[in-house]
Order: C-alpha cells, then sequence, then structure tokens
C-alpha cells in the first residue's frame, strides 16, 4: 500500500502525510495550527489522505486527531490503491482501536474497494475476529439508528407533518438519501407514501433529500402511479418534471399511469398525462390503425392491462363521459408514413412556422402559449401548408377489450350508457362490431380458434335488445347496426317486445330501384272514408303527403320462429323509408302504398293478415316455407261497402292487390286456394307447390294474365271443369274456307260429295255483313257439305265448321292466359281432359311423377304445346286418335268440348253418327272432335321427356284404325312426304326416352329431321341403332349410357374419343354403303337366238332405268 513514500513527492500537506505516517502527533498539531488545515483531506499520487496513513499504524493518535480536525473517512484513493478507505485498512491490519475510532466519526462500512470487498470482508479474510465483531455491531448499531429515523419519518408523512419531516432529515447529515429511500420489510418508500396520501410539500421535502421514484419491487407500483390513482395532480406534475420515464412503468397488473387515472375517473390528472411536454429521450414511435400514419407518444394510449382493457374501455364502462370526452378529443401531430419507408419522421427544425408565429416575439408566444390562445391556429395552418403532417386522434375505438372479446362500445351498450354509446358512434366506432366468444386456449382441443368463434357471438344490437333498452336501439339503428343473422330478433321476439320488434323489422327494408309506387290507385283511395286527414286539407304538396320511396321488404328466413305478421309492422318498414309521413301519425296508413316487394318466406307463419293483400303497390308477395294452412278471406273496402249493400249479396269479393305479379305460397299447409287469388288483375306467376291441394278452383282458367301455374307436389287428382252448364244454350258455328285448319288435314278427302240439311232460323241471323256466326239447335246440329263451284283464288268450297270466334272480344278476354303449367308429384292417372279447351295458349307441361299409364290421345294435349314431361310415370303406349264412335264415358270425355262461350262446358255431339263412306279415321276424328282438339300431330312440341317409364317402343305416328283406302296407300308410297305428315311431333329437337323398355330404334327416327339431343339412355335390349339415324344431321348429343350396342358402336362409345357427329356421320356411312352389290356370276344358257344377250342388256339396264309411272284404266 505505502510502496511509495510521501517523502519521494513534493506535493500540497506532504507535511501532513508524513506526519500521520510517522504517528507524530506534536508535528501534526503544530503542522495543523500553523496554516494546514486547508490540507487536510490532501491526496497523493495513489489518492491517499493523512486519514490513510495514520489507519495503517497500531493506536495510531494522529488518527483521532485527523479525525476532529475534520478529516472525510470515506474518501478513498486511487485505483493504484485499489479504492481502499481508512477503514479498510485498518480492518484489513487488524487495528481494532483505528477502527473503533473511524467508526465513532461516521466511516461508512458498506463501502467497497475495487476488489468489491467492504471492511468486514477484508477483516474476515485477514482473521481478525476481533476486528469483524467490531464492524459487525456497529453494523447492526446503525441499521437500527437509521430504521429509527425511518420509522419517525413514516410516521410523520402519514400523518402530513411537514415540519417534523423537515426536522427529522436536517439532522441527518450524510444518510440522508439512504434513509429516505428506504423501504424496509417490503414496505412501500417515504416518497411513495407521501404520493399516496397526497401532502405536496412533503413530497417536494423528500425530492430535496434525494428521495428516488423507485417502485415496489412486487407490486411494481411507482410513485406517479399512486399519485395518478389518488387524483393529486400536483404531485404528479412534481413527478413528471422529476422523473418522466415513470410514465411507463407498468404494474403487476400492467396498469401505466393513465390506466390509474382512467379506473378512478382523475379527468384533470389525464389530460396532465396526455399534454405534459415529455423530454425527447422518453418519445417512442407509433404508428395509428390504419398504418399510415407515424407519431410518437411517451405511452401507447391504446395499451391494454392483464385482463385486456384499455382507458377507452374503462371509461365506458364504469360510465364516465367527461372522461371519455378527454380521451376521444386527444389528438397527436403526426407524420405521413412514405412509400417506400425511407423517410423519417419530420423535426421540429423543420416544421412551418406560420406568419402569425414570425411577427411575435418569443417572450408573448411563449405567454399565449400557454394561455392555449394561439396554439390551435398555429397547428392548423402549419398542417394545412404540409400534406403529410396532421393532427391525428390515436385511439383505436374498435379495439378489442376484456380477453378480446368486446368492444368500448359494447361495454356502454351493456351498461346502458347512452351518451357514451353516441360520443363513440361520432368518433367513428363500427356498430356492427360482433362480440367474440372468450377463448382459454389452454382448454381448447383439437377444434380451431377460427372454428369457435363464430360460437356464441353476440353484438351491440343484441345486447341493448337484451336490456330492452329503446333509446340505444334507435341510436344504434342510426349508425347503421345490421341484424343480418337475426339474433336481435330472436332476442326481441323471444321477449313479445312488440315496439323492438317493429324497429328491427323495418331496418330490413330497402328503396326498390326496380318497381314504382302504384300512383293512380293512391290518388283514388286518398278521398276515401279511411284517409279522413285529407278531406279538409288543400294546397298541399305531394311528398309532404304521400310516400315517394318503393319499399321492399325483405323478412325471409328471420331466424326466430317468426309466427305472426302484423300490420303496423308493415307500417312500420315504409315508414322507415319514407320519414315525412312521420311527421303526422293519422297519415301511417297511407305509407302502405310504398310497399312493392314483400318477402316473408321460410318462417313459422300460421296466417297473415289480410294488410298484405292489401298493398296496392305490391308486385312480388312470397309466403313460402312457412305453415300457413288459409289465406285470408277478402273484405269489401270501406269506400265501397255502401255500394256493395246495395248490390247482389252473391258480388265477388276481391283482393286490394291490382298489381300484383309473382305470388309464391310454396311449402306451406295449405288445402284450398281461394278464387280471389285468381281474380287478380296482373297476377303473371302463381307457385302452389308443396300444399295439401287436392283441388283447384275453375277461374284458375279465367285468371287475366296468369301465365305460369305450379301445383306440383300436392294431391291432384284432376283438373276443374265448368259444372255449371246451360241446357238451352246454342252452339255457335262458323263459315270458313277449306284452307281452314279442318280442310287441310283433310286434303285428301277434298271431293268427297257429302249433303247437308239443316234448318236456318232467320231470327238467329245477324245483321252484321261482316259476321259469319250462324246459330243451330243442338238436335239438328248433323249436317252435310255441299259443294259449291266458285272461282276464286282463296276457296274451293265452302264448309261449317267449329273453332272458336276469335273475332269475337268476349271469348278473347275470357281464354286463358296459361302458358306453362307444373302438375308433377301429383295423384293423376291421366292427361286431364280440359288441358286443349281451357288452356289453348299452354306451351309447357309436366306431370312428371304420378300414375300416367297412357299419354292419352293426340288431340288431349293443347296445339300450342311446346314442352312436354311425363317422366316416371307409368306410361306403356304412345297418343292414339280417339274412338269417335265409342260410347264409352272416358272416350265421350275426350272427344267433348270445355271451353264454350263465356266459360260454359260444351259436349261436342257426332257430327255424323257413323263413319262417312270413303272417309278416313283421320278425318273422321277431325270431324267429330271441337276446334280445340282439330289437331292431329302437335307441330309446336320442341321437348319431350318420357323417361323413366314402361315404354316398349318409340312410335312416331298415330297409327289409323286400320280402314284406309287403296288409293291413299298408293299416294304415300309414291309421296314420302305425306308419310311425314303424319308425324305426331313433326319438329321435336329434344327426345328424352331413358329407363324404358325399348328394344329398338325405329328405323323411321330420321324423319325427325329437327332431332338435336336424343337420350336413350337404361334401354337394355338396345343392342344396335338403325343407319337411318345418319340423316339426322342435327343431333349433338346421343346418350346410350346402359344400352347392350354391339361392336363397333360399342367401342366408338366408349372410348369416349368421338363426339355425337362422329357417330352419326359413322351411321350414315353404313347407310350410304347400304346398297345392290353388282358382283354375283350370272350364266345364261340357251340355244342361239333365244334372246341372252336382249336379256343380258336389259339386266345392265336394270339399275338405272326410272320407273314409268303406272297407268290405271
Amino acid at each position: 500500500m505505502l510502496d511509495s513514500s510521501p517523502e519521494d513527492e513534493d506535493f500540497p500537506g506532504r507535511l501532513l502525510h508524513q506526519a500521520a505516517l510517522w504517528d507524530n502527533t506534536h508535528l501534526l498539531i503544530d503542522l495543523l495550527e500553523g496554516g494546514q488545515q486547508a490540507f487536510l483531506n490532501s491526496q497523493d499520487s495513489w489518492g491517499r489522505t493523512p486519514l490513510h496513513a495514520a489507519a495503517i499504524n497500531e493506536n495510531s493518535g494522529c488518527l483521532s486527531i485527523l479525525l476532529n480536525a475534520g478529516a472525510d473517512p470515506n474518501i478513498c484513493c486511487g485505483p493504484r490503491g485499489d479504492k481502499k478507505i481508512p477503514l479498510h485498512l485498518s480492518a484489513e491490519h487488524g487495528h481494532n482501536s483505528n477502527v473503533t475510532i473511524l467508526l465513532q466519526h461516521d466511516s461508512d462500512i458498506n463501502i467497497r474497494d475495487a476488489n468489491e470487498m467492504t471492511a468486514l470482508n477484508l477483516a474476515e479474510k485477514s482473521g481478525h475476529v476481533k476486528c469483524v465483531a467490531l464492524l459487525k455491531e456497529a453494523a447492526d448499531a446503525r441499521e437500527k439508528a437509521r430504521l429509527d429515523i425511518h420509522a419517525a419519518l413514516r410516521d410523520a408523512c402519514c400523518q402530513g407533518d411537514v415540519n417534523s419531516v423537515s426536522s427529522l432529515l436536517s439532522s441527518l447529515s450524510k444518510d440522508a438519501e439512504l434513509i429516505v429511500n428506504m423501504a424496509p420489510s417490503g414496505a412501500s418508500t417515504l416518497l411513495f407514501t407521501a404520493c399516496q396520501t397526497g401532502c405536496k410539500d412533503i413530497v417536494k421535502v423528500l425530492l430535496e433529500h434525494g428521495a428516488d421514484g423507485r417502485h415496489h419491487p412486487v407490486t411494481k407500483y411507482s410513485p406517479l402511479y399512486i399519485a395518478c390513482h389518488y387524483g393529486h395532480r400536483d404531485i404528479v406534475e412534481m413527478l413528471l418534471l422529476r422523473f418522466p420515464e415513470l410514465i411507463q412503468q407498468h404494474t403487476v397488473e400492467r396498469w401505466l399511469p393513465i390506466h390509474a387515472s382512467a379506473i378512478n375517473g382523475h379527468v384533470s390528472v389525464l389530460e396532465l398525462l396526455f399534454y405534459f411536454p415529455y423530454p425527447t429521450h422518453v418519445l417512442r414511435k407509433f404508428r395509428d390503425g390504419s398504418e399510415q400514419w407515424e407519431y410518437y407518444m411517451p405511452f401507447d394510449i391504446n395499451e391494454r392491462d392483464a385482463t385486456g382493457q384499455n382507458i377507452l374501455y374503462m371509461a365506458c364502462l364504469v360510465g364516465n363521459k367527461k372522461l371519455l370526452d378527454v380521451i376521444l378529443k386527444f389528438k397527436v401531430k403526426a407524420t405521413r408514413l412514405q412509400p417506400d419507408d425511407e423517410a423519417t419522421p419530420v423535426s421540429e427544425s423543420n416544421s412551418v412556422i406560420s406568419p402569425t408565429r414570425r411577427r411575435i416575439s418569443d417572450g408573448i408566444q411563449s405567454i399565449l402559449s400557454k394561455l392555449n390562445l394561439t396554439r390551435d391556429n398555429s397547428v392548423e395552418s402549419s398542417m394545412e401548408v404540409d400534406p403529410n403532417c396532421s393532427m391525428i386522434c390515436p385511439l383505436r375505438i374498435d379495439m378489442y377489450c376484456n380477453n378480446n372479446t368486446e368492444t368500448a362500445l359494447h361495454a356502454a351498450v351493456k351498461g346502458k350508457h347512452y351518451d357514451i354509446a353516441l360520443a363513440l358512434l361520432n368518433a367513428g366506432a363500427n356498430a356492427n362490431c360482433v362480440i367474440k366468444a372468450y377463448q382459454d386456449l389452454e382448454s381448447l382441443s383439437c377444434c380451431s380458434i377460427e372454428e369457435d368463434s363464430n360460437y356464441g357471438q353476440s353484438t351491440a344490437l343484441v345486447e341493448a335488445c337484451k336490456n330492452r333498452d329503446v333509446p340505444i336501439v334507435d341510436l344504434l339503428l342510426k349508425y347503421g347496426a345490421r341484424d343480418d343473422e337475426c339474433k336481435a330478433l330472436s332476442v326481441v321476439v323471444q321477449n313479445k317486445d312488440e315496439t323492438l320488434t317493429a324497429k328491427l323489422l323495418s331496418t330490413k327494408a330497402h328503396p326498390d330501384p326496380e318497381f314504382k309506387i302504384n300512383k293512380k290507385a293512391m290518388t283514388e283511395n286518398v278521398n276515401s272514408s279511411q284517409f279522413t286527414i285529407f278531406s279538409n286539407v288543400t294546397n298541399l304538396t305531394y311528398s309532404a303527403l304521400f310516400p315517394n320511396t318503393p319499399t321492399m321488404i325483405n323478412w325471409h328466413n328471420q331466424k326466430c320462429n317468426l309466427s305472426q305478421i302484423r300490420t303496423q309492422w308493415l307500417t312500420d318498414a315504409a315508414l322507415h323509408l319514407n320519414q315525412k309521413l312521420k311527421q303526422n301519425p293519422r297519415s301511417y296508413d297511407i305509407a302502405l302504398y310504398a310497399i312493392t316487394r314483400l318477402d316473408i318466406s321460410n318462417n313459422n307463419l300460421n296466417s297473415v293478415p289480410l294488410a298484405v293483400f292489401q298493398l296496392y303497390s305490391l308486385r312480388y308477395l312470397n309466403m313460402g316455407q312457412n305453415k300457413i294452412e288459409k289465406l285470408p278471406i277478402p273484405v269489401a273496402s270501406p269506400a265501397k261497402r255502401g255500394l256493395r249493400r246495395k248490390s247482389v249479396h252473391n258480388e265477388e269479393l276481391n283482393y286490394s292487390c291490382p298489381v300484383l305479379e309473382e305470388l309464391y305460397l310454396q311449402d306451406n299447409r295449405l288445402d284450398h286456394i281461394p278464387e280471389a287469388v285468381f281474380r287478380l288483375p296482373a297476377l303473371v306467376t302463381l307457385v302452389v307447390s308443396n300444399n295439401k291441394l287436392q283441388q283447384l278452383p275453375y277461374n284458375m282458367w279465367l285468371a287475366p294474365k296468369l301465365k305460369e301455374l305450379n301445383a306440383s307436389f300436392n294431391l291432384l287428382k284432376e283438373l276443374p271443369t265448368n259444372v255449371s252448364e246451360t241446357p238451352d244454350e246454342c252452339d255457335k258455328m262458323s263459315v270458313s274456307s277449306s284452307d281452314s285448319q279442318l280442310s287441310s288435314h283433310c286434303e285428301h278427302d277434298g271431293e268427297t260429295d257429302i249433303r247437308c240439311d239443316f234448318e236456318l232460323d232467320s231470327k238467329y241471323l245477324s245483321n252484321d255483313e261482316t259476321s259469319q256466326c250462324v246459330r243451330y239447335r243442338k238436335k239438328d246440329r248433323s249436317f252435310i257439305q255441299f259443294d259449291l263451284a266458285k272461282h276464286h283464288i282463296w276457296s274451293k268450297n265452302v264448309e261449317v265448321t267449329e273453332q272458336i270466334l276469335h273475332a269475337d272480344e268476349s271469348v278473347t278476354e275470357h281464354s286463358s292466359k296459361l302458358s306453362a303449367l307444373n302438375l308433377a308429384h301429383n295423384l293423376f292417372t291421366s292427361i286431364p281432359v280440359v288441358l286443349p279447351c281451357l288452356a289453348v295458349n299452354l306451351t309447357r307441361l309436366n306431370m312428371a311423377f304420378n300414375t300416367l299409364r297412357s299419354m292419352s290421345h293426340i288431340t288431349s294435349y293443347p296445339s300450342s304445346l311446346k314442352q312436354l314431361d311425363l317422366s316416371h310415370n307409368q306410361i306403356t303406349c304412345w297418343p292414339s286418335l280417339p274412338q269417335v264412335e265409342a260410347q264409352d264415358v272416358m272416350e265421350l270425355a275426350n272427344i267433348a268440348c270445355y271451353g264454350g262461350s263465356f266459360g260454359s262446358r260444351e259436349k261436342v255431339s257426332g257430327i255424323s253418327a257413323r263413319r262417312q263412306p270413303g272417309r278416313s279415321v283421320r278425318n273422321t276424328v277431325l270431324h267429330s272432335v271441337c276446334s280445340h282438339r282439330r289437331h292431329l300431330k302437335l307441330d309446336s312440341l320442341r321437348t319431350l321427356i318420357l323417361a323413366d317409364n314402361q315404354l316398349p317402343r318409340i312410335q312416331l305416328t298415330t297409327d289409323d284404325d286400320g280402314d284406309v283406302s287403296t288409293v291413299e296407300e298408293e299416294d304415300l308410297e309414291r309421296n314420302p312426304a305425306a308419310g311425314k305428315a303424319r308425324l305426331m311431333f313433326p319438329n321435336l329437337s329434344m327426345l328424352d326416352v331413358s329407363n324404358n323398355n325399348l328394344k329398338e330404334i325405329p328405323v323411321n327416327i330420321n324423319e325427325l329431321s329437327n332431332l338435336s339431343v336424343l337420350n336413350i339412355s337404361g334401354n337394355l335390349d338396345i343392342n344396335e341403332l338403325p343407319p337411318q339415324m345418319g340423316l339426322l344431321s342435327r343431333l349433338w348429343n346421343l346418350n346410350t349410357r346402359g344400352c347392350s350396342l354391339q361392336d363397333p358402336l360399342k367401342s366408338m362409345i366408349d372410348s369416349k374419343k368421338y363426339k355425337t357427329m362422329d357417330i352419326v356421320g359413322y351411321l350414315k356411312s353404313v347407310l350410304e354403303d347400304a346398297r345392290p352389290y353388282a358382283r354375283m356370276k350370272l350364266m345364261i344358257v340357251g340355244v342361239q337366238g333365244i334372246g341372252k344377250t336382249s336379256l343380258l342388256e336389259q339386266l345392265r339396264q336394270e339399275g338405272i332405268t326410272r320407273r314409268r309411272p303406272e297407268v290405271r284404266l
């Protein structure tokens, strides 16, 4: 230690070192009295003081003199001396007396040397037992003294006694800072206690005496946190000035000082934390929720605690509106992020200063800034100049809190805090965020979080409905809350809350972009007695009195067991889009005129109110997939009740839906359809499938505009006929030329002479020259045709035929407009006999999945038919000709007419009781049936589906009864076109006969020249295709799956390399090669001159010689 003697150096106080080293007390006293007092703590080149020299001498007398003179016993020497103090040297040498003296003069026993050794460690290392005991006793005594003083200080701090704290701290010289920052037995520091009690002066005293901002080792609570917790604003400000980094200190609950302020509602403290000017080293970089702006703050305002709650959520949870306003109002300066991520945040030195600030001196500007008079203006002006800078709110309004399950808006709604919810929605909160189910990651099994997250979800709207909080429901709906999954509606329906049910259903009304309001009906009915509000009102604008927004209501599949529909709900839905009508409650009913579309399908409705069928602007109505057992009965409108009482009692009552075009009633429990449905003037489409209907009303044929009727999946066995007949009613006949429909079918019998004998009653003749209508009595209905020799281009003779008088407007008006009829999945055993007479415009007929055994007669189908589906029945035979001479009731029904004048049923008696000589069966049929059945083929039929039946063959023509003249047979042989004219379906393009009992394809299949699709799959007995199919040039789809075809066709089809056109081409090549093979060896034997050469030449010319027409004598 003393390798270098002070005698070798020359420095101030060298004599003091020498006197202490040699323990010369007299010299030392003289030196101190002689002016060396100033060099009492002088250090040599090793950093040693006179005390270091005296400490190494056992029982040193100079040691006491130096200490009494004021020498500092805690000065460490330099690195060369291992930074030891005098106590280290005395303890190391075992000088007990020196140790005692140093301890009496407050030498610090806790100071460590360069080797991290204390005086006690050195004594123990050197084995000085007594010295060790001295040091330990001194340490215990000092600790006890500090604890006593600390306890006194703690009591004074708890009592708020500033004077006692000051006096106690003043009595401490060097241990004040140590005692102030003590935390014995896990207790809090004195500063923490003072901040907790809120004594500003004590805090100030403690800070002056070296109190630091250390936090509790267990709870991690800091003085700043506890000051914010209790709302001591002045203390918070003092602590921020001294320890700004404490704003980032988390507690064990992950709370920041901002959380403490929010939890306890200290608005002023939170404002201070927001706007305090933090030093630069405390600021951290953040990005907003859009990832477009970057800003600096000392803390994350959106940070969540251990339970996942941020300050915004806490403010909403406790319902503190003032606190929420402070949070929402807070904004921070942000810089736009550059796309290349290379731009650095704009520094303050480069920020643009407003012209106003340039003209104001720094002193005045600082004063005005403190008064907040020019701060906003300067910031706004700088923001306007620099587009890359902006004042933004760093809050993430829709951040999920509370274990990541709900947002602040959800907390406000659950707590019924209306003003809080309003403020959040105004700040941009999403009203449709879902409340997620709590996910415990430890309890999750194989299911993923994404799959389970949808279970048990709720929304703010659902929670408001659970609370029956009507104002918040209105608020959420105003800000766009939706109930797409009908969860909120399920809650209110279960609670039987009519008010909220109406509100939620009204949100599912939308403007109709396609249909318009029926203004004509609205203006006609506005003066009726039901709208008394307008009786005394004049000069009012249309938009103020009537709805102007067409409304379509979508209540499909509300998932809440909706069992009823109230008229008020419809009114509220219409008012939702026509707000002006809410100004006068008496005008609510007129809002129903705005409804143009209504969908209430897929619910649990048992019935519907009559108001549904009193919507004058309604064009689309869907009530399918419910449990409706009957439709409401129409009643007379209030405006017409008085007139109806004076009218006939049996006058028909109609629904008030003048423009309804589509009505869907499928999948219900209806057992009958009211006749009023078919009297709807604009109804085009009606679907009543999958009900319990056993019959349909007759006026289905009288519907004014009905074109499509779907009655599948019911219990129908027959179609309605008009049972009311007028016995005395006379039939009508018309005069036409031979080019009419009848004469066109019997052109081969044009020269047959028929006599006619009937009486004309002059009183039945019309005076109108343009009328060709004559009347006759039913009992004199038989007639004879006379030939008239007239030289007109348009006529050979005049025939009297039965047909509809299309010139008669009344008959045309009452004819059915039905074009599509679906009767699949019913109980029909035969084709309805009324179809050709009543469904005169039918183009599509579907009778699949019935129990049909035959296709009936060709005359049993309307001639306008284009598509016919008879699949999945038990059909075994093709259409035939009716037996006109039979007396069977069924045959008579098949030739009777059901479409007479005014809709009455007329029976067609035999035109001729017996077959006329020379007349074929076909002509007899044509002369024996009404005009609706007067066709032997369906020229318009394009699609014929006969799949899954029991047909043994394909029949293309109706077979005659065999009584055909020889002349006619020979004409057919000479003219193939005559055979084609017998085709039942000459223009057929699609034929499906799959899964039948077919054994072969007829060779005349090529006569169906328009056939493009042929399905013969599932017929196991078909083993070949006729070559004539090669003539079907338009065939592009041929399905033979399941047929037993032979090679090479089987290989071609199974390889799937060949298209249908390739198969057709192959069959055509086979057909072309099927001709006489000229390779036979013929030997003609005979004598010379017998004619062998002439015979050979004649044989050679046989293939090219044309047949001469036979001459008949």
